[in-house]
């Protein structure tokens, strides 16, 4: 199983100003993912602010646990699965980091959200632009991801002064909003 630390910036965007970076930005076409959540039905995840996600795309699925660190950071861990189901989730490694982590308990699928991801990758971060789809929703987001440390927070300003926007803090992660949950306020 990898694991490794996430750190990341990310907005919201008015449908106009994801069109003005997509132009600004010119990352890779779009390419659609699905994200599947999950959690126990005691909610152990949630409780801890954290995310339990099976993502397609591509004809892959990835297993991914994310754990806070600090408010920007995250542990994340990772693992490719041969299909997106609840019997992938009883895979021994993954069984194994949840015990770890004392999350115990059936997991259920919770949500489900398709983004059309937009990529530019640089030698510093991941830039992209996504346009994200759950219940009767559509809404857009910057994500600036780093590679290696640096920086990073003057150039995601920067590339937020384009569309007139100030950062001030992480918006809600993508399941807080495909499960209209309040108290995840920072996190992927």
């Amino acid at each position: 199983m990898n694991q490794h630390i996430e750190k990341e910036y990310k907005m919201l965007l008015t449908k106009e100003q994801y069109e003005l970076l997509l132009q600004q930005i010119q990352p890779d076409p779009p390419v659609k993912q699905v994200n599947f959540y999950f959690d126990t039905d005691d909610h152990q995840i949630q409780k801890r602010k954290g995310v339990l996600r099976i993502r397609e795309r591509e004809g892959v699925f990835l297993f991914t646990l994310k754990l806070h660190k600090e408010d920007d950071t995250l542990y994340e861990f990772e693992k490719i699965l041969p299909s997106c189901n609840q019997s992938a989730l009883l895979d021994p490694e993954i069984q194994s980091l949840l015990q770890t982590h004392s999350i115990s308990g059936s997991l259920q699928l919770i949500g489900e959200l398709v983004t059309w991801r937009s990529m530019r990758i640089t030698d510093d971060a991941e830039i992209c632009l996504d346009k994200n789809i759950y219940r009767d929703v559509i809404d857009y987001e910057i994500e600036y991801e780093y590679i290696r440390e640096h920086d990073g927070l003057s150039i995601f300003q920067s590339i937020l002064d384009f569309v007139h926007l100030q950062y001030k803090e992480n918006c809600r992660s993508k399941i807080a909003r495909t499960l209209h949950l309040d108290h995840f306020k920072k996190e992927s």
